[in-house]
């Protein structure tokens, strides 16, 4: 019975929560490629095949900051659909899924955290910890940016806005062709927007927008202990 009212309580939420999947908060809004993952996982577990559906959130989606997935992670551990029940792993998952206080996420996470006993709410609070620094939004929007920094030095060492390239750029993410300058010129026009973003989130007054200037070791170690700070 009870896992009959969770599955009849992920239809509403679901209904609410399935467009907050991003956000302003988010690393990035999801590409084409994101876009058909969602919409296949949502098949494949409608017809049943929750393994498989599990195996998709847990992986492909939650890892990208979208909180949905996150929270469906959440609800397969919480109700045995897809991996062995778990309500330590299920809090867990819902405490990351719950981060920007959207309602639905939090009632679902305190609902079941009061129904757990003191020593399983410990647990399921150190496993979230450990996730946060994997999957929380702004471990999410650092892992973008070390990707932006590590595409710009892809060629050359450096970022080449200004450079006059030949070189043309298969997008294997995007799926498009184009110049070097082209391509490497929206890397850093992203990179800089992640920063400003992330500036706003951690406030890092001080700290480097521009590509050049970033010293994205010192980054790490302050994101380190945001997300650190935040989780204590």
């Amino acid at each position: 019975m009870q896992k009959i009212l969770l599955v009849a309580a992920l239809t509403c939420i679901s209904a609410v929560c399935f467009a907050q999947r991003f956000s302003e908060l988010s690393a990035d809004f999801p590409n084409s490629h994101t876009l058909a993952v969602q919409d296949k996982v949502e098949r494949i577990f409608n017809a049943g095949e929750f393994e498989r559906a599990f195996f998709i959130y847990r992986n492909e989606l939650a890892p990208l900051g979208d909180k949905y997935a996150q929270y469906m992670v959440g609800f397969m551990y919480h109700t045995g659909l897809g991996v062995e029940e778990d309500s330590v792993s299920a809090a867990a998952w819902y405490q990351l899924a719950a981060e920007r206080d959207t309602r639905e996420f939090v009632v679902v996470r305190d609902r079941l955290m009061r129904a757990m006993d003191l020593d399983d709410v410990n647990q399921s609070r150190v496993l979230f910890r450990e996730l946060r620094l994997r999957y929380c939004d702004i471990a999410v929007l650092f892992s973008s940016i070390k990707r932006n920094m590590k595409d710009l030095q892809g060629i050359t060492g450096s970022r080449l806005r200004s450079q006059s390239s030949p070189v043309m750029v298969i997008d294997n993410r995007a799926g498009r062709t184009s110049s070097g300058s082209n391509y490497y010129g929206s890397i850093e026009d992203e990179l800089e927007a992640r920063m400003l973003l992330l500036k706003e989130i951690g406030e890092f007054a001080d700290v480097h927008t521009d590509p050049d200037q970033i010293n994205i070791h010192d980054l790490e170690r302050r994101v380190l202990e945001y997300i650190e700070a935040e989780a204590s």
